[in-house]
Order: structure tokens, then sequence, then C-alpha cells
């Protein structure tokens, strides 16, 4: 929190604050992958956070150090600790947004969190697609980009049965309506089927009911 709060004061420039040499100590020790087995898994959620924020903050100072950065994070996506796992893809939707990412990867990562609509991974999966989806136009081919949106169909389609996965997808669209607005016909049919959907639930939140409300809005935005 100290450090988060210094770099948003911005007193000083971010690179008198850490400089050369605590990046390099940090990527040769800290953010070390050969260290990790050593490391608890709290300290593995803390170093995810400091490396993200490192990357938010001092993306130039950085950039000779994007394979490390990379690696320590993806090796966390292997995790079993959940909490491990979902700090590193907020570390890795950081990294997509801060640097060129090879097209693959980043729709992998997409992908992988479209389908995470757990209630208990909620709050840093929606971090992470907050930071990930203004990313997509920038770091992604036309022809890539296009893929990303026949994917969210794609998940949608094979998933929707279930409510929770729906609320997760709509809130994206809720967050985000400027990335889906050039495909928004191929999508209001389902949003008037989650209408129909949440009408059959008598006992429906006040969140869904309000989600309900932002999607009727977001489709007479959109017309």
């Amino acid at each position: 929190p100290i450090l988060t709060s210094t770099f948003e004061e911005r007193f000083e420039q971010n690179s008198t604050l850490i400089d050369d040499v605590i990046i390099r100590r940090l990527m040769r020790g800290a953010l070390d992958t050969t260290s990790l087995p050593k490391y608890p898994e709290p300290l593995r959620i803390e170093l995810l956070r400091l490396a993200t924020l490192l990357m938010e903050s001092m993306g130039r100072e950085l950039v000779e150090h994007r394979k490390e950065l990379i690696k320590f994070a993806w090796n966390h996506l292997k995790s079993e600790d959940s909490t491990s796992k979902l700090w590193a893809y907020v570390n890795v939707c950081r990294f997509i947004a801060v640097y060129e990412t090879p097209p693959k990867i980043i729709l992998q990562v997409y992908v992988a969190l479209l389908r995470a609509f757990q209630p208990e991974s909620r709050e840093l999966v929606r971090i992470a697609l907050d930071i990930l989806i203004p990313a997509l136009p920038r770091r992604l081919p036309p022809i890539e980009f296009v893929k990303a949106i026949k994917w969210t169909k794609k998940i949608m389609y094979e998933e929707g049965h279930a409510l929770p996965m729906l609320v997760h997808v709509w809130q994206l669209f809720v967050r985000h309506p400027a990335m889906f607005y050039t495909y928004r016909q191929e999508f209001i049919p389902q949003m008037v089927q989650f209408f129909n959907r949440l009408g059959r639930f008598p006992n429906c939140t006040l969140e869904n009911r309000s989600l309900a409300i932002s999607v009727a809005e977001l489709i007479v935005d959109w017309e």
C-alpha cells in the first residue's frame, strides 16, 4: 500500500524511488522462478502484486526484464492455490496491457477469464478483465480480435445454462460496451433471452435485477 500511494502521489519520478540496481536485484532474487519452491503462498501473492504494480508504474524501466516477468507470472498460472493463480492472471493482464504479447497467449488468457465465473474468483477476475479488455483492440490484429468475439459467443452458447456465467459475461458487456459495439447485433438476441431467464426466477437477487436494467439500457444506447 505504501508503494502504491507513493507512485500515485508522484512527488518524485518512479525511477528515483526504484532504480536499476533495485530492479535487477528483484529480478535475480525475489522474482527468480528457481526460488519459487521456497516461497510460502502469501509471499508469492505479494510478489505477484508487487510485479503488477511495477509494470503499471514503471513499464518502460522494466522492458528489458519482460521475459523474467512473464515467466514468473506464468509459473503461478499452474498453481493449485486459487488466490495465487488469480493474482497471476491479474499480473499477466497487466503485462499484456503494457507490453507486446503474442495473440495466442492473449486469447488463451481472455478465454480462461471468461470461463472463470465462480463466485469465489469473482473480484480478481473482474480486476484482470478490466485491465485486459481495453488492451485487446491495441494488442490483437483485426483477425485475432474477431476470434476474441467468437470465443465470447462460443462460451456463452456452451455454458449459458449456468446463470452465474451469463451474469459474469453481461457484467463485462456493461463495463466495456465499446469493445462489443461493432458486433452488437450478434449479441442482442442473447441479451433478450437473458431477460426471459431472469423472469423465471421469482427470487432473483437485487444485483441481477440491477444488471438486467443495465443490459436494457445498453441495448437502447446501442440502438
